[in-house]
């Protein structure tokens, strides 16, 4: 096996978990007062993802109004008279008949890390993460990551269930992208080789919005079924300048995006956050307050520009 992201090594999770639930302690007045702190945490957390989600959807409103206005004021425009004295090509959608329509831009995703000159985006709303954990691929086609945020403590991770990460509040309308702020941890697998740089874990509810982290052409989706039993997704997309990248996102479901589609980098949606942790133990959950869901994410290194490596040698 080659590069291959799926990456969850049952052997590994299973001891993660056997560890966990062997790990007790006695009442005493320090835990009560991690304890504490931890909820309040996750108040300030609840706190500020409410308040973005709230600047979001009052966004996604503006945007939708506007929206329309430009797609009335085009069907009386000439160039929308002359078009719908056409017959459309098979095939083709309204939407993409008035691909030359601009919505106002969204601001997209912070960026976390970067391969050389490419900038990698959140694959979700910063509001969504948990946290993003660093460790090695399966293989030798997984090119190293370099993360722009500093490395958290993991023993206090562990201990605390997580960075004390906390939402930034951002205004909707700033397109400019942006250095995501915290930390990120180093999951270190002890079945594999090489640094924990070449494979992210980026944790979020299941369900959650998964975007773009680069702006590119999507060039294969597809079934397959982690470690022979478990459903799940892949989507493969070439970067934009890198035809010797092929990024591969795993754990994933609901894909919005089709083959030969071009995306944009923090801003297209191209899926949802698969649920996994109800058949895997994840080793991310051993360092947030959730199971641990999340989306895998790696650069594997191709020979020709444009194709994938086959699922097996991923």
């Amino acid at each position: 096996m080659t590069g291959n992201p799926r990456h969850d090594d049952p052997r590994a999770e299973s001891a993660v978990a056997t560890a966990r639930s062997g790990t007790s302690g006695p009442d005493t007045a320090a835990s009560e007062a991690a304890r504490a702190a931890r909820a309040a945490r996750r108040a300030r957390q609840q706190a500020a993802i409410a308040q973005t989600r709230r600047a979001r959807r009052m966004w996604s409103s503006i945007v939708g109004a506007v929206s329309i206005v430009a797609l009335g004021w085009w069907l009386v425009s000439p160039a929308g008279l002359a078009s719908s004295n056409h017959r459309a090509e098979p095939g083709v959608s309204v939407t993409e008949s008035l691909h030359e329509i601009q919505a106002p831009p969204v601001a997209p995703t912070p960026i976390f890390a970067h391969y050389g000159g490419l900038d990698l985006h959140l694959v979700v709303a910063e509001e969504d993460l948990t946290e993003i954990g660093f460790h090695q691929a399966s293989g030798d086609k997984a090119l190293p990551m370099e993360s722009y945020l500093p490395d958290a403590d993991i023993a206090a991770a562990d201990g605390s269930r997580g960075t004390g990460r906390v939402p930034a509040e951002v205004d909707p309308t700033d397109v400019e992208p942006r250095i995501l702020g915290g930390s990120v941890l180093r999951m270190w697998r002890a079945n594999r080789a090489g640094q924990p740089d070449t494979a992210a874990d980026i944790g979020a509810p299941p369900g959650s919005t998964v975007y773009a982290p680069v702006t590119g052409t999507i060039i294969e989706i597809k079934t397959y079924e982690l470690y022979g039993k478990h459903e799940d997704i892949e989507i493969h997309i070439q970067p934009t300048g890198y035809p010797e990248i092929d990024l591969v996102l795993i754990h994933v479901e609901d894909v919005q995006v089709r083959l030969g589609e071009r995306v944009t980098a923090g801003v297209t949606p191209l899926a949802s956050v698969r649920k996994l942790s109800d058949r895997i133990n994840h080793q991310l959950g051993t360092y947030t307050v959730d199971p641990g869901d999340h989306v895998h994410m790696q650069l594997n290194r191709i020979e020709a520009p444009g194709r994938t490596l086959p699922a097996e040698e991923s």
